[in-house]
C-alpha cells in the first residue's frame, strides 16, 4: 500500500513539474484536461504493475477516489457549503481538493459542464 501511495505522488508530481516546464504537455493539458488526469492513473497503474501490486493500485489507489467520488456526488448543498464555496473563490480559503485541481489545472467551467451533463442526464 505504501509503494502504491509513494508511486502516484511521484508520478502526479512528475506529471505537475513537467506541465509547468514543458510547453507541449502544458498546452495538452488545457486542451484535455481529463486525458490529462487518466494518463497519469494509467502511468500509475503501469508503473505498479511493474513492482507486481496491481491489487495495491486497485483497493489503495482507485477504491478511494471511488468514495471521494460517491461522497461529492451525495453531499447536501445547503448555505453554509455555497457560504464556503464563495470563500474558495474568493481566494479566502483554500481546500485540500482545490490544491489538488488547482496543481492539475482543472478549471471550473469545465468541472461545471460535467455537473450539468450529469444533472440532465439524472432528470
Amino acid at each position: 500500500m505504501i509503494l502504491g501511495g509513494a508511486v502516484v505522488v511521484l508520478v502526479f508530481t512528475g506529471f505537475v513539474w513537467a506541465s509547468h516546464n514543458k510547453q507541449f504537455i502544458r498546452t495538452f493539458k488545457k486542451q484535455y484536461p481529463a486525458a490529462f488526469v487518466i494518463t497519469i492513473i494509467l502511468s500509475s497503474y503501469f508503473l505498479i504493475s511493474f513492482f507486481g501490486g496491481v491489487m495495491v493500485f486497485m483497493f489503495g489507489i482507485t477504491f478511494p477516489l471511488l468514495l471521494m467520488f460517491i461522497h461529492a456526488s451525495l453531499r447536501l448543498r445547503n448555505i453554509k457549503n455555497k457560504l464556503e464555496n464563495k470563500m474558495e473563490d474568493v481566494g479566502l480559503k483554500k481546500t485540500p481538493m482545490g490544491v489538488v485541481l488547482d496543481l492539475l489545472e482543472q478549471q471550473e467551467g469545465s468541472i461545471n459542464k460535467l455537473a450539468d451533463y450529469l444533472g440532465k442526464v439524472k432528470e
